[in-house]
């Protein structure tokens, strides 16, 4: 039986801010897609510790009021979320993620941060992960304009309303991986595995192609900003 009509994990996380490192999970959102069911939502709202910046709020709407009223302990979301995430993992059933490094390193970061176990130590490794813009940029590479959620949901008609809300992001992530499959059935022949294995290479490579790019245009400080690392990066 082919995975490309799902049961996906979907994962979506809404921060502070963009440096996983530093930042921290505001939102989370974790939905179980299989392609005409109804998706099964759970989701969190945390009390991130720190203040909530301005430009941070305009993009998901959660204030730092609204996340010290009624946001739960982080630590206590992160051992949910985490545990969840490993399970299905390890029962060989894919994680969505959208620009999954990103969203599984602040994951990770956070789990540290927390005193929480870790993906990598729970699993030794986290896979198998499906990240949509990942295949989208290795089978349309030259293709111009932007590459958000909310482009490529309209690109291969998935509904998302409500962008920036993580079970809305989580849904619509989880809802492109047929349509890119449908569009690109040679996706749909690799195992899961082998999929995995293979955007780890083609992240690699459309990072290093960036990488050429900012250095012919000078653009030194992104160069030596560059991360490569998938699904998780590293520091």
């Amino acid at each position: 039986m082919t995975w490309t009509a799902g049961p996906f994990l979907a994962l979506d996380l809404e921060t502070t801010g963009t440096d996983p490192w530093a930042d921290r999970i505001v939102t989370a959102s974790l939905v179980e897609v299989t392609v005409g069911a109804k998706p099964a939502t759970a989701s969190w709202l945390l009390n991130p510790g720190i203040p909530i910046p301005a430009g941070a709020e305009a993009v998901h709407g959660i204030s730092t009021a609204q996340a010290v009223a009624r946001g739960v302990a982080p630590a206590d979301a992160l051992a949910e979320i985490t545990a969840r995430v490993a399970a299905w993992l390890a029962a060989a059933k894919p994680v969505v993620a959208f620009n999954a490094s990103f969203d599984l390193t602040m994951l990770e970061a956070e789990n540290a941060r927390h005193g929480i176990p870790t993906l990598v130590q729970r699993l030794s490794e986290i896979r198998p992960v499906i990240d949509p813009l990942v295949l989208d940029k290795e089978m349309d590479t030259y293709r111009r304009g932007k590459r958000t959620l909310p482009v490529l949901a309209d690109l291969y008609g998935v509904a998302l309303e409500r962008a920036h809300s993580s079970d809305a992001d989580a849904v619509a992530a989880a809802l492109l991986v047929p349509e890119l499959t449908a569009r690109y059935p040679a996706l749909g022949a690799y195992s899961l595995d082998e999929l995995h294995d293979a955007q780890q290479l083609w992240r690699k490579e459309h990072q290093l192609s960036l990488a050429n790019y900012f250095e012919r245009q000078g653009y030194l400080d992104a160069v030596q900003s560059m991360r490569y690392g998938w699904p998780t990066e590293s520091r």
